[in-house]
Parts: structure tokens; C-alpha cells; sequence
């Protein structure tokens, strides 16, 4: 009958295939006991205790923390930042990033580098008056160390990396700074920040969530899309 209809997830079966694979190995990376003492990172004063003003000192101060969180010791991390601003030229052109000047680099948020002598995390500027932003990508670009940094992985893996973000407990950040919507030539474009979709974001902190019988109020924080995915997620595991 209807009422005993069986949830419905919001990613197909191959995802979910997908992604409770790359979570298992994660745990089993991890160790069992590291793995579930993890707790959900919130954005507010219990792990991020700062007011923050939009400077580089808050993203040397997101980074340490960060750090801290993800379990990331003895090791020294650089951090670099570059801007990806529009750009005027001379003649009153306004260039989209530095990007179309040099042809050299895509758009970014950040980058991770690993040279022989140093790790370098490059951020870019813009995310500065955004804390929620800077964080994903602070713990985008930490996971890049787990995973590489700490020869877990040979070669780059960017849904992995996501994956362990979110395992660090970074989901909320990560899931909320998904999607900026901007009007540019023919109609509105969403650029990306990460690289899960929503569905698939939402549906991994749900399995976390269930996995380590966590209590956070996921209503505060997260927003209406991802709220409704991780919802439909969750009443799907339990069911």
C-alpha cells in the first residue's frame, strides 16, 4: 500500500554504489576508531572562535584550525593567495580573471602545491569576506595533504579529495558554498566551488551521520536544496 512505499534517495544506485565505496575506504584508511570519533564541523564559535574580518590573518587562523580539526600534524603549510577579480585594462576592458591575460591557469578557489622543499595552499582573495567559502576550500585543499600529501593516494583524485573533506566533518561547508549563480552573456550560469554535486554531498554526510549516530541540528545550518537531499537521505538509511 502507499503508506508503506519505500524512501526514495535522491542519487541514483550507481552513485550510491559510488559513493559508499569511497567512503568504506576512507574508514578503512582511517582506522575504525579515528574514523568514528570525527565530529561534524558547525559554523559557529565551538570550532571557528573568531570574528572575522576579511583579512589574510583570518585565513592563516582558518588554516591552523583546520589543520587542527583534520588531525594534520608536524607538518608546515604555506599559505599564498592570488586574485581572481575582474581585471581593467587601459582601455576600460574588463577582463573576467587574470586567467584571459596569460592563458596560464583556469579559475580556482585554491590550489595545492607540493614541492620539494615546501606545501604551498594558494587561496584565492575574493573568499576572504566569505568565512563558509574559505573554510570548504581550506579543507579541500587540507584533504589534498591527507590524501597525497600523506602518500595515501599517487595520483590527484578531486571527488576523493571532496569525499574526505566531508568525512573530516566539512560537509556543511562544503555542501553550502556549492553553487554561486552569476548573469554573464546569454543567462545565468552556476559556477562551481567543489566538485560533488548537491545530491551526492548531502547524501554522504547523511550516511555519516547515520553511521557515527550523530545529534547535529543539521536544520540550522544547512541551505533549502541541500537540506531537503540530506532529509530524503536520511529517512532512506534509517528506513
Amino acid at each position: 500500500m502507499f503508506w508503506n512505499k519505500k524512501k526514495k534517495l535522491p542519487i541514483t544506485t550507481e552513485d550510491k554504489v559510488w559513493v559508499d565505496s569511497e567512503l568504506n575506504w576512507l574508514r578503512t584508511e582511517f582506522g575504525e576508531e579515528h574514523f568514528m570519533e570525527i565530529k561534524t564541523v558547525t559554523p559557529t564559535t565551538d570550532f571557528y572562535n573568531r570574528k572575522f574580518k576579511g583579512t589574510e590573518e583570518d585565513a592563516e587562523f582558518i588554516l591552523a584550525r583546520t589543520m587542527e580539526l583534520m588531525n594534520i600534524l608536524d607538518v608546515e603549510i604555506k599559505l599564498n593567495f592570488f586574485s581572481d577579480q575582474p581585471v581593467e585594462m587601459d582601455d576600460g576592458t574588463i577582463l573576467t580573471s587574470p586567467a584571459d591575460i596569460s592563458g596560464g591557469w583556469k579559475s580556482a578557489s585554491g590550489i595545492y602545491e607540493q614541492t620539494e622543499n615546501e606545501t604551498i595552499i594558494s587561496i584565492e582573495r575574493g573568499q576572504l569576506k566569505n568565512p563558509i567559502s574559505l573554510i570548504a576550500t581550506i579543507s579541500h585543499e587540507l584533504s589534498h595533504q591527507i590524501l597525497l600529501g600523506e602518500s595515501r593516494i599517487e595520483e590527484n583524485d578531486e571527488f576523493l579529495t571532496d569525499f574526505t573533506s566531508i568525512v573530516y566533518g566539512f560537509g556543511i561547508f562544503i555542501g553550502n558554498s556549492r553553487f554561486q549563480f552569476t548573469s554573464e552573456g546569454f543567462g545565468w550560469q552556476s559556477s562551481s566551488q567543489g566538485y560533488l554535486p548537491e545530491q551526492v554531498i548531502a547524501y554522504a554526510m547523511a550516511w555519516l551521520s547515520k553511521e557515527r549516530n550523530e545529534n547535529t541540528d543539521y536544520d540550522k545550518y544547512l541551505n533549502k536544496s541541500l537540506h531537503k537531499f540530506f532529509n530524503q537521505s536520511l529517512e532512506y538509511l534509517k528506513d
